[in-house]
């Protein structure tokens, strides 16, 4: 009996859709995963600051006054070249008056001012500051002021009170706010991103790569195909 000969170039292409069939699903899952991550460290970087302390409490009652009023956020705030530009801090009595002084100081994730409260009563702190991630962010929230014995009462402003030092108008803010890092901050959350989406362009390269150069794996159908040449 005459053997019949097979074909190896009618199993070639189907050995190759296999291997690359492999290949697309472990591209497919590497690139799921590094663009999990690249997309976990642009998270951070987009979320805004908020507030998790404050001196005086929010709700909570004053019976002294403290050295300086404070707001602490959860990360770095972005004083860029320490102008406090996008910043406020105001301290609104119950006569509608203001009492703080106007002048800031930004450190790290806090934002500080000095004020001379006036007579009992519920107080309204309100405050913007500039999040690590370039946006604005404001609130605002209630203590009490309970005066002690022998209090003088301070009288309050009907304005904003602007900061300004005795040697001619030069704001006290500018001085003491820094940039606390923040830039750097943004600046590291960056790179980071950048660094990840090489790490997302190397991958699809080594895989395009793969994909054109990795020879088709034999089918291991082979050894059962009717088709193969038989000894008589």
């Amino acid at each position: 009996m005459t053997p019949r000969l097979r074909h190896p170039a009618a199993r070639a292409p189907r050995g190759r859709s296999r291997a690359a069939g492999r290949l697309v699903a472990a591209a497919a899952t590497a690139l799921t995963i590094v663009g999990g991550a690249v997309l976990g460290l642009a998270a951070p970087a987009s979320a805004h600051n908020y507030m998790i302390a404050s001196t005086p409490k929010a709700d909570g009652t004053l019976t002294s006054l403290p050295k300086a009023f404070e707001i602490t956020t959860n990360d770095k705030l972005l004083d860029i070249g320490g102008s406090n530009a996008g910043f406020a801090y105001r301290i609104v009595g119950p006569d509608g008056k203001y009492y703080e002084d106007g002048c800031l100081a930004v450190d790290g994730p806090s934002m500080t001012t000095k004020a001379a409260l006036g007579d009992s009563g519920k107080y309204t702190v309100e405050w913007q500051i500039v999040s690590a991630d370039g946006h604005t962010v404001s609130d605002e929230y209630t203590f009490t002021w309970k005066a002690p014995a022998g209090f003088t009462a301070a009288t309050g402003a009907a304005e904003p009170p602007t900061c300004s030092t005795a040697s001619g108008g030069s704001t006290e803010a500018a001085t003491n706010g820094t940039a606390s890092g923040a830039t750097d901050s943004a600046g590291t959350d960056a790179l980071f991103i950048a660094a990840g989406g090489v790490v997302v362009v190397g991958a699809v390269v080594a895989v395009l790569l793969l994909l054109r150069r990795r020879p088709a794996a034999p089918s291991s159908s082979d050894e059962d195909d009717p088709d193969a040449p038989r000894e008589d």
